[in-house]
């Protein structure tokens, strides 16, 4: 483990904060692009964006990028977090995103990983909203259609306390795919139950925010936080709820001091 991976193990036992400044530093040193600098910077920009702090995490993203990935290394063959902070950018118009996600993409070897989403980003900036580009973005708000859900799996009309756990998770799985809600909040508000994914959440938390019910919709991002599981080693923290425009309605004060201060992930067993 490098000193770049204990500093995230660190930061996800609930010491964001804490960790932030000497991740920041190992981020900003030269010498290439080798994995403690872009892990440190990855970690960094997810922090940084909990903490309210956009513009940086945008700067960070573009400075580490023009720094390091003209010389090919493992930065190249990442995306997330990079493009997410970078589209997170403040008070920038699409016409000054996709310039700059244009200009960064120029700054990477051709056909590498980054290069191509950085290059399909800023094509797409101008042409879909900006909430379809970051991550966890779901059709929250658009009702089913009057034949109603499409694609659920058949354990969904099933009696839900009679299922196993893991027919349970599908059905949970499947009311998300199907943009599901009614049945999914029948389920949590009326037996009682909270799905065992993040996802499935958080999609739910989406679904409060539209409605205006801001204490469910907070009630389940903190469910969420006890079902995250980070994808890579140096991922600390998960970003959607401070990125995604309906999920900041449902992400109070309370659910960043949660996320910020409580172990998460493998930390948190």
């Amino acid at each position: 483990m490098n000193s770049a991976e204990k500093l995230i193990s660190r930061a996800r036992e609930g010491h964001f904060q804490e960790v932030l400044p000497q991740l920041l530093e190992i981020a900003r040193r030269s010498g290439g692009a080798r994995g403690p600098v872009w892990e440190s910077a990855a970690a960094s920009i997810q922090i940084l964006l909990w903490s309210d702090r956009p513009g940086e995490a945008a700067d960070l993203a573009e400075s580490v990028i023009r720094a390091d990935a003209p010389s090919g290394g493992e930065l190249c063959d990442q995306d997330m977090p990079f493009d997410q902070a970078l589209l997170a950018a403040p008070d920038r118009s699409a016409a000054d995103l996709a310039e700059r996600l244009a200009a960064v993409a120029e700054t990477v070897p051709a056909g590498r990983v980054l290069q191509e989403r950085l290059s399909w980003l800023s094509q797409q900036v101008t042409q879909r909203p900006l909430a379809e580009l970051l991550t966890g973005y779901r059709p929250w708000g658009v009702p089913l259609p009057a034949s109603g859900a499409k694609h659920r799996s058949p354990l969904v009309e099933r009696d839900f306390d009679t299922l196993t756990d893991d027919e349970k998770r599908v059905v949970w799985q499947s009311m998300r795919n199907a943009n599901d809600f009614p049945r999914a909040h029948e389920l949590a508000a009326e037996g009682g139950h909270t799905p065992p994914q993040y996802a499935v959440c958080a999609w739910m938390a989406g679904w409060y925010a539209v409605e205006g019910d801001i204490e469910r919709g907070e009630a389940m991002l903190l469910a969420a936080h006890d079902r995250w599981h980070p994808y890579k080693k140096w991922d600390a923290i998960p970003t959607a709820p401070v990125l995604q425009p309906t999920l900041r309605l449902v992400t109070t004060d309370r659910v960043r001091e949660h996320y910020l201060t409580r172990p998460i992930g493998p930390e948190a067993k």
